[in-house]
């Protein structure tokens, strides 16, 4: 396991313990593209916790470009039989030879600074990629693709009191920089649309809200992510807009879970919303939660030229999760549990150097 903390361990526990069809994953090989990211990291360590305790023996295929970073997320795992790192570029035609029953497509650009810096990348990986990899499944005959999808499909709201529910469809300007990763989105669930009815391919999409956890990037460029560092190093916290804008938000645990609901209960072709509704905080709310953690305070500046490209210009984007909810899953977590989570597990691995 990447982190050792008795939080995050109970996070994994948790996952683990969802009142969840698991047989269906026995003696199963699963893909995870993405699997030294955010969300990839609690997947591969929920699946392990799975058959170390109820020795469930699902393979775990972990899907990256970089080995040395896969070997020191994994490091735990490295002579375990049911992990395998595979050295893969989503880009590029999937080529593995051996059965594989389930692909979680968890693999994307998903920080700010990338979407402005690589925007071609971007939308690859969410096109090109998707496309790459429902190929695969059809000709493999996999059992289940979910291709984790984003809050981003649904553009701007038409309305502030507009809500997200997963039949939404608001306004996205195509003729700007920004616009490539939730139109590759989108485009990336219509492809799965068509494989499902040209080819029969099995898919659940879940949407994820604003992920947030330990498992991040500690550069990540997300405005939640640079807060929670911000606590992390005890720091005042940079607000570089008047923080108005009310998002949903989901603590990653949680997320991952959700993701697993969809991939063992949802119905095929089905886009099913991962977030928290407890309660929704603006942008300075988290700001001047977070900030109060260390007893600093929350300072306005205006975002530079590259940070402002990559910026989203929504007011409002609020999840409902009863769709998901539905299937039975729940969050553990509310944003400022999760968050306060987050930062003592972070700072406890910065204080290790780690």
């Amino acid at each position: 396991m990447y982190i050792k903390h008795k939080l995050y361990a109970a996070d994994i526990l948790n996952i683990a313990g969802e009142n969840l069809p698991w047989e269906k994953l026995a003696n199963k090989t699963l893909l995870v593209t993405g699997a030294t990211g955010l969300i990839g990291t609690v997947l591969v360590d929920a699946l392990m916790k799975k058959n170390l305790d109820d020795n469930l023996n699902v393979t775990i295929l972990a899907a990256g470009r970089n080995e040395k970073i896969s070997a020191e997320r994994f490091a735990d795992y490295a002579d375990n039989k049911n992990f395998r790192f595979v050295k893969l570029d989503v880009n590029a035609p999937i080529e593995i030879d051996f059965p594989v029953d389930f692909v979680i497509h968890a693999a994307s650009n998903t920080h700010p600074m990338q979407y402005s810096t690589d925007p071609v990348g971007t939308m690859t990986t969410n096109i090109l990629g998707t496309y790459n990899l429902l190929e695969f499944c059809r000709v493999k005959n996999v059992s289940r693709f979910v291709f984790v999808s984003s809050v981003e499909i649904y553009g701007k709201a038409l309305r502030p009191e507009d809500i997200f529910d997963e039949k939404y469809c608001g306004y996205i300007d195509c003729n700007t920089l920004r616009a490539g990763y939730p139109e590759s989105k989108r485009a990336g669930e219509a492809l799965c649309q068509a494989y499902i009815s040209r080819h029969n391919v099995d898919v659940v999409i879940p949407r994820l809200s604003r992920i947030y956890g330990a498992t991040m990037r500690l550069d990540d460029s997300k405005a939640m992510s640079e807060f929670i560092m911000n606590g992390v190093r005890g720091e005042n916290i940079v607000l570089k807009s008047e923080g108005i804008p009310r998002f949903s938000y989901c603590y990653a645990a949680d997320c991952v879970s959700g993701i697993f609901y969809c991939l063992l209960n949802g119905k095929c072709g089905e886009a099913y919303n991962v977030a928290d509704s407890s309660e929704i905080l603006s942008l300075r709310e988290i700001a001047e939660y977070i900030s109060g953690l260390n007893g600093k305070k929350v300072i306005f500046e205006l975002p530079n030229e590259t940070q402002r490209k990559g910026f989203s210009t929504a007011i409002n984007a609020i999840m409902p999760n009863d769709k998901l909810r539905g299937l039975g899953w729940s969050p553990k977590d509310d944003t400022r549990s999760g968050v306060k989570k987050t930062v003592e597990i972070l700072r406890s691995l910065v204080n290790k150097g780690v």
